[in-house]
């Protein structure tokens, strides 16, 4: 008996949608692209089972493949669901128990299939019918047929929601691609519909068509190199990022540098439509930032633009935009504005070298003439304290430069290496006991104490010992103790009895900044401030009348996050007691 005459066209289409997947398959690294895959797959199977059940020309062999069909049709809607989901990166909420619900239906169903002469529940009758000298098959579907109907009707409603929620929140150019899924979709469904629900003539029987129909127009955004590569998932991961962190100028970009979005700020010093540079690669944007993003791939580089106010400095930072599942899916590109930094930055450099440099040459010319007076007038005891006075403010002054270039040159470069602080606390106290014979310094620290620091820190420590030494009472005496703090730090106190700090000295270095009214009379403090927050700690002063306590609180070195002392032991026990005391500070050098 002849087959029906729509019988070639289902089964060209199960050809066309089995290359198709395959072609998909390919690209099966492409965020999608598997559940695609399979989609397309499984509606080619579905398709040929169909044909295959029309071209059969007994009832057996149509009963087997409408047993067939009915099986894979469970793989559809599932398929859909997960595409959708990997397309509007919603897929991080689906785990592997998510996964295993999704496949408790399908399984269910497809030994209904395969066991219905035992319940008739998937269909209460088929046979054969005849029409324009075909045959076809003619099916009563039962209640776990329109049970398994209704439960694809809705992964594949709410596949379309999430499209839908998706088109709300999104711009043009991607709202015009979930219009295009939500669409290619409902026409499958529809088709489906028709024949399940005999709205068309049983010999057309449209399921397994409409389906590869709806593969194929997803495929072809795929093929277009539009769909899956530029995605709402990428853009919604940059979006969460820079909503998070950032509040510059930003480009989102996919994982083949083509611009997926940029914010306000961006698009004006870019001088590009927000809309209309989606998927446009970067260099034909802005060669300059594609350069600088080049240099910058391992994290930061500097970008220089011109513009109407000149040419301006820009700090580019990159970083990488991860999929929920694994795998780079492009790069959150920010710009920041740092021209006044850096003109800022250009200006102290050159003070600095004025004052390290050419202010300490002058100095020592300074302290020859002083030198020379001395030799060719008569000294009188006016005369000669007034020289000493020069010579020893000319001193102090190229001492402090000194210091600053030297703690500086630390600070820019060895501040993140690990510090054994006990082991050269010890030897601080002891250099410090011999250049003062009346000082003692007693260190109770604990063993093998390591903190984040390096050589930096050491001079830190020492700038502490020098002024506790030189600022000490009568019998001069220092102490320096430990205890913990919250978090992987620990907090080690330099006290001495010496008359504390005063109010001027402690004001400037609380509040971070020197005025014209109130300024420090030395640097020895900034230094031990600057160290230490480089290092990323803090400092604290205290004073309880007896003399003074700097407290600094350091990190634990990653290997010695166990080495800070408890509560209740020796080293807690004896700081604790400072802590009723008012906290202000310790003397500056002069």
């Amino acid at each position: 008996m002849p087959t029906p005459s729509f019988t070639p066209f289902v089964l060209l289409a199960a050809i066309v949608g089995s290359g198709v997947a395959a072609f998909v398959w390919v690209f099966r690294d492409t965020p999608g692209a598997k559940p695609l895959s399979a989609f397309v797959a499984g509606a080619s199977l579905f398709a040929l089972a169909q044909g295959m059940a029309l071209a059969s020309p007994g009832l057996a062999g149509k009963l087997r493949w409408s047993s067939v069909a009915a099986t894979v049709s469970v793989v559809l809607p599932a398929a859909w669901l997960l595409t959708v989901l990997a397309y509007t990166d919603s897929d991080r909420s689906v785990d592997r128990r998510t996964l295993a619900l999704l496949l408790v239906e399908p399984l269910l169903f497809a030994a209904l299939v395969w066991t219905n002469d035992a319940h008739n529940l998937v269909w209460a009758d088929r046979w054969i019918e005849t029409s324009a000298a075909s045959a076809y098959l003619t099916e009563e579907f039962g209640l776990g047929m329109w049970a398994h109907v209704g439960y694809s009707y809705l992964l594949i409603a709410v596949g379309g929601l999430e499209l839908v929620r998706l088109n709300f929140r999104t711009t043009d150019f991607f709202r015009s691609q979930g219009t295009a899924l939500l669409a290619a979709m409902f026409v499958a469904a529809s088709l489906w519909a028709s024949s399940l629900f005999g709205l068309v003539p049983p010999r057309y029987d449209l399921g397994g068509f409409g389906f590869v129909f709806g593969g194929l127009v997803m495929t072809a955004a795929l093929f277009r190199g539009r769909l899956l590569s530029i995605t709402p998932a990428t853009r919604q991961l940059g979006r969460e990022a820079v909503v998070d962190e950032m509040d510059d100028r930003i480009v989102i970009l996919d994982d083949a540098d083509r611009v997926v979005d940029v914010n306000p700020a961006a698009a004006r010093l870019l001088e590009v439509d927000p809309q209309a540079v989606v998927g446009t690669p970067i260099e034909a944007v802005a060669p300059g930032l594609a350069s600088a993003i080049d240099a910058g791939s391992t994290g930061q580089a500097d970008l220089e633009l011109d513009g109407p106010d000149g040419r301006r400095y820009y700090d580019v930072r990159v970083s990488p935009l991860y999929r929920s599942y694994g795998g780079v899916a492009g790069r959150v590109v920010s710009f920041r504005d740092v021209t006044d930094r850096r003109q800022h930055e250009q200006r102290l450099d050159v003070l600095n070298r004025v004052l390290r440099h050419n202010l300490r040459n002058e100095l020592n010319v300074v302290a020859g003439n002083a030198e020379l007076l001395r030799q060719d007038v008569e000294e009188t005891d006016d005369v000669r304290r007034r020289l000493d006075r020069i010579e020893e403010t000319v001193d102090g002054v190229v001492a402090r430069s000194e210091k600053i270039g030297h703690v500086s040159r630390m600070v820019d470069e060895e501040c993140d290496r690990a510090f054994a602080a006990t082991e050269r606390v010890d030897s601080l106290a002891d250099g410090v006991e011999a250049a003062h014979d009346d000082v003692t310094v007693t260190v109770d620290l604990p063993e093998r104490l390591t903190v984040v620091g390096g050589p930096c820190l050491e001079r830190a420590f020492e700038e502490l010992f020098e002024n506790a030494a030189e600022h000490a009472g009568e019998d001069p005496a220092v102490e320096v103790r430990a205890t913990d703090c919250p978090g992987e730090f620990v907090e080690i106190r330099v006290a001495d009895d010496g008359p504390g700090i005063a109010d001027q000295e402690r004001t400037v270095i609380e509040a971070g900044r020197e005025t014209a009214l109130e300024h420090g009379s030395g640097v020895g403090l900034w230094l031990v401030n600057w160290v230490v927050r480089e290092c990323g700690g803090s400092v604290e002063f205290a004073d309880d009348g007896d003399g003074c306590t700097v407290a600094l609180r350091l990190p634990l070195a990653d290997d010695a996050a166990d080495a800070a002392p408890k509560p209740g032991t020796q080293a807690a026990t004896g700081a604790a007691d400072e802590d009723d005391r008012d906290r202000t500070g310790i003397e500056a050098d002069d």
